[in-house]
């Protein structure tokens, strides 16, 4: 399935995740709760760093895909072609990767809380090793429409905290580089 996906990601100081967690659950629809773990690939052939691309393999539950990630599309949001293909077995798809010449570069953990709004995902994510988040997902929807939304809705929860162009593979491959910078 391909589609443009349209995000804004916001790194949270305030409210807790527990407060907005009830909070939400208590306004919005509440979709389902997530356990994913990612394993990121680097390409024999390109250097995704540079290339702004990304390769995953993602087990969400029970469910296993193979993500590609497109170059980001702009400078406000998180926008990027994104192809998804339903795998069934994680080992089997690792193996013809690696086979294939694919280096594996990190595996990332967290747990997701989805809700629904108007036309929006909205997802609470706990990040192991990062922290907590709040993701507000748009498919195939206007840039405008999506930073507006988003706007309205973080003074409406008086959501307090930082935004990130950077997906989580990023910031933990920032992070553990800086680790290592630093080995006091």
């Amino acid at each position: 399935m391909t589609h443009i996906e349209r995000e804004v990601k916001i790194k949270l100081f305030s409210p807790s995740l527990e407060t907005l967690l009830t909070e939400f659950k208590s306004k919005y629809t509440f979709i389902n709760e997530e356990n994913q773990k990612d394993i990121y690939y680097n390409s024999p052939v390109r250097d995704f760093r540079f290339t702004d691309e990304a390769l995953r393999i993602r087990k969400n539950n029970n469910r296993i895909e193979l993500t590609y990630k497109g170059p980001k599309l702009s400078s406000q949001s998180k926008s990027r072609l994104e192809i998804n293909v339903q795998v069934s077995s994680l080992e089997d798809m690792d193996t013809i990767l690696q086979k294939l010449g694919f280096k594996k570069v990190i595996e990332l953990e967290k747990t997701r809380w989805n809700f629904k709004v108007s036309s929006y995902t909205i997802s609470l994510d706990n990040v192991k090793g990062l922290g907590n988040f709040l993701e507000i997902e748009g498919i195939d929807v206007d840039e405008k429409e999506l930073l507006d939304f988003v706007s309205s809705f973080i003074r409406e929860n008086q959501i307090k905290g930082e935004q990130t162009l950077k997906s989580y593979l990023e910031l933990l491959v920032e992070k553990n580089e800086k680790a290592d910078s630093n080995p006091n």
